[in-house]
This record gives C-alpha cells, sequence and structure tokens, in this order.
C-alpha cells in the first residue's frame, strides 16, 4: 500500500507528465516561407526555384520557376533567409 507522501509524488510526477505533453510545440507561422525554393540571381534578387503558391495581400499567388519575386516578398526573404 502507498503511503500518503508516496501517492502525493505520484500524483505530482503524472501532473507534470502530462503538463509536459500538452505544451504547444512550436510551429512554422502562416507566414513563414520555405527558403529551400528561393535563390538568389546573380544581381542578389529573389527567384523562385521551383513553382510555389505564396501569401499575397488578397491571397495566395503562384509563382512559376525562375520568376523572380515582388519587392514585399524581397524583404521578407531577406529577413527569414539568412
Amino acid at each position: 500500500m502507498l503511503l500518503r507522501a508516496d501517492r502525493v509524488l505520484l500524483c505530482l510526477l503524472v501532473g507534470l507528465a502530462f503538463d509536459a505533453m500538452a505544451q504547444p510545440q512550436p510551429q512554422k507561422s502562416a507566414t513563414d516561407l520555405p527558403c529551400d525554393a528561393f535563390t538568389r540571381d546573380s544581381e542578389g534578387e529573389w527567384v523562385a526555384k521551383r513553382d510555389i503558391m505564396v501569401p499575397g495581400p488578397s491571397g495566395m499567388v503562384q509563382l512559376k520557376a525562375g520568376m523572380p519575386v515582388d519587392d514585399d516578398l524581397q524583404e521578407r526573404l531577406d529577413a527569414q533567409c539568412k
């Protein structure tokens, strides 16, 4: 039979285990861009390496492989993909 202190300790450990499992995991933001989908051209501008959908001002926009990205996306890639 467990002593009272043992039961309290067991409850505490079980509670900590459940708390650790319930912690939210870091997730990519919806605005994060896949850096591996872009490269810089000879002039240092970001260009799509493959066809990709990216968030734009009015919804998702498809970029085709080889397309340069707009100024807003250039800045976001500069900040995120160092």
